[in-house]
């Protein structure tokens, strides 16, 4: 054989199983929706998941990924970023996959349906399906690079929030005339004021209580405290003078939220935590005139 044929024959040769080579690809790709994309992600504002799987022989292996961002509810706390990765196995299944993710001691599953390009895919344990896009790397590293942009964004405005996150808790806090609990039973009254609270979360005011001690036929009483502590929209610190409890430090241990919608302290009087609302000066007036009248009327029987 001649040497032109000799090459001619090469060449086709190449061609053929190039093309064999080609349409095999083609076929298997067909039948493995998984390795038609780069990724499968999911995007919220908090995060990003992704699938990132390959299918070989009916059988499934790769990652799943995830980026979160936790921001704090009461943009009191810096943000966190999150960054996992898991190790997932699968299986084909009738009409779809089932996908396996270690995740602590006990597996996560999940099962698997083709969307078009996309997957939908259902946790095991949850009744809605969620939709994983089809994403290319240059797709999927623009939403990774938007949650990084987010946290960067807070960090760096965290100082600023958490400024304005205080004179905003401030204004409501002192805005109030004054935060009140009565017992059930009717047989004391709490009154706590709030009259001035410095940015650095330092606040002074009153604290007052009322009582009708017992069902000997003590007379009302009413004793007012100066009062001061801490408090920074989370906890609420408060110590009077003279003390209304005897505590080691001196300071009683309480709690509130960004709102000022209550103030929860432990006090042995109410032998628990007691819930101060806030009240206007009209109805504190008229809560406090309805005690005392309530007093008077059983320390009178």
């Amino acid at each position: 054989m001649s040497k032109s044929k000799i090459w001619i024959v090469t060449v086709l040769t190449v061609l053929i199983v190039g093309a064999v080579s080609w349409s095999a690809y083609q076929a298997i790709g067909k039948k493995s929706a998984l390795n038609q994309s780069y990724a499968f992600a999911h995007k919220t504002k908090e995060g990003v998941n992704w699938f990132k799987v390959t299918e070989r022989k009916g059988k499934v292996t790769g990652h799943l990924n995830e980026t979160i961002l936790e921001e704090s509810p009461e943009m009191h706390f810096d943000p966190n970023l999150f960054k996992h990765k898991y190790q997932l196995t699968g299986k084909v299944i009738e009409n779809g996959y089932e996908f396996q993710v270690k995740r602590g001691k006990d597996p996560v599953m999940y099962e698997v349906h083709v969307a078009g390009k996309d997957l939908s895919v259902k946790k095991q344990g949850e009744n809605k399906s969620i939709t994983y896009k089809a994403v290319d790397q240059k797709k999927l590293n623009t939403y990774q690079k938007a949650i990084q942009d987010r946290y960067d964004e807070l960090i760096d405005d965290s100082e600023t929030r958490f400024y304005d996150y205080l004179r905003d808790y401030i204004k409501k806090v002192t805005g109030a005339y004054g935060y009140l609990y009565t017992a059930e039973d009717g047989s004391y009254q709490l009154f706590l004021q709030v009259k001035h609270m410095h940015i650095e979360s330092e606040w002074s005011g009153a604290f007052l209580m009322r009582t009708v001690p017992g069902d000997g036929g003590e007379p009302y009483k009413e004793t007012k405290h100066k009062a001061g502590g801490v408090s920074d929209g989370i906890m609420f610190d408060i110590s009077t003078y003279p003390q209304i409890e005897e505590h080691k430090t001196g300071i009683i241990l309480g709690s509130t939220n960004r709102g000022a919608k209550s103030i929860k302290l432990p006090l042995k009087i109410a032998g628990g935590i007691v819930e101060f609302k806030p009240v206007s000066k009209q109805e504190y007036q008229k809560q406090s005139e309805a005690f005392k009248k309530q007093a008077e009327k059983k320390t009178s029987e």
